[in-house]
């Protein structure tokens, strides 16, 4: 399977010596029965369900925020054409050893972490079971069913400056902890869109927002200066959405929005009235 190239970096300074990246899956055995889950771990032999949401595009994700910040022995392992079976096998080790079994039934959202020196951490916790059409849409509706809410969607009003550091999943978050406290979001269902400098809705604080403009989903184009997510990428080869800017003043009290993640996939919620003020 070929690696897409790097992404442009960014001008940044050099990260420092306790900087990892990591990037947020889920364990799953609902997603073995769709095929759209099946891929190759040691190409070219023929694709095969997994467990484990969209990991090519998390390995790919890893490998991009490798080559930003350097991470010689990272870059060395995910380029590797095995290395889909090397993450699949510490995956399912982890799965072993914390949970007894490597096919776990319950659904778990899990994290890795690589470090500068190509080290691989993994943990978990579990999560709620949601139904597989949250994974694998086959639209995102502009009026979805009001009773299946899964977001409060907040506007952060403090500006984040962009840098490698929102692009790419490192252990450096101070910027989306301060978004998430300045808009009062403590529970888990409350979301914090966040805006640049340019008033420029950036992402969300744990999701890609997706947003209802002229006839089409919109998510904030990559220049805006947010994470480059797994399901953002899925969102966008399927034609779901496409890249655009978002005005910040543009985002009405009660639209909806659609958000994704690596973990829960694909919700929608509205923007409830604490717009501008967290």
């Amino acid at each position: 399977m070929a690696h897409p190239p790097p992404s442009p970096s960014l001008p940044h300074p050099s990260p420092p010596p306790t900087l990892a990246i990591f990037t947020t899956l889920r364990s799953d055995a609902l997603l073995l029965t769709h095929p759209l889950n099946h891929f190759s771990p040691t190409p070219p032999s023929p694709p095969s369900p997994s467990r484990f949401y969209l990991l090519p595009h998390h390995r790919d994700r890893l490998l991009s925020a490798a080559h930003q910040f350097g991470f010689q022995h990272s870059i060395t392992t995910l380029s590797d054409p095995s290395s889909l079976s090397i993450l699949q096998a510490a995956l399912s080790q982890h799965l072993r050893d914390t949970y007894s079994c490597s096919t776990h039934p319950s659904p778990v959202r899990i994290r890795i972490t690589m470090s500068s020196n190509g080290a691989l951490t993994l943990t978990s916790a579990p999560t709620p079971a949601l139904p597989l059409s949250a994974f694998f849409p086959l639209s995102l509706s502009p009026s979805p069913d009001p009773a299946t809410a899964a977001w409060r969607i907040r506007l952060c009003a403090i500006a984040v400056v962009p840098s490698p550091y929102t692009v790419h999943k490192t252990t450096s978050r101070e910027m989306y902890d301060a978004a998430r406290a300045q808009s009062l979001a403590t529970a888990a269902d409350v979301e914090v869109l966040v805006v640049n400098e340019r008033g420029e809705v950036m992402e969300g604080s744990l999701t890609t927002p997706y947003f209802w403009r002229e006839g089409r989903w919109l998510t904030p184009r990559e220049g805006c200066g947010g994470n480059r997510g797994t399901t953002r990428r899925w969102a966008l080869e399927r034609g779901f959405a496409v890249e655009g800017v978002v005005r910040a003043e543009d985002v009405r009290v009660g639209e909806v929005v659609w958000l994704s993640n690596g973990v829960r996939g694909f919700g929608w919620g509205r923007v409830d009235g604490a717009v501008g003020k967290g």
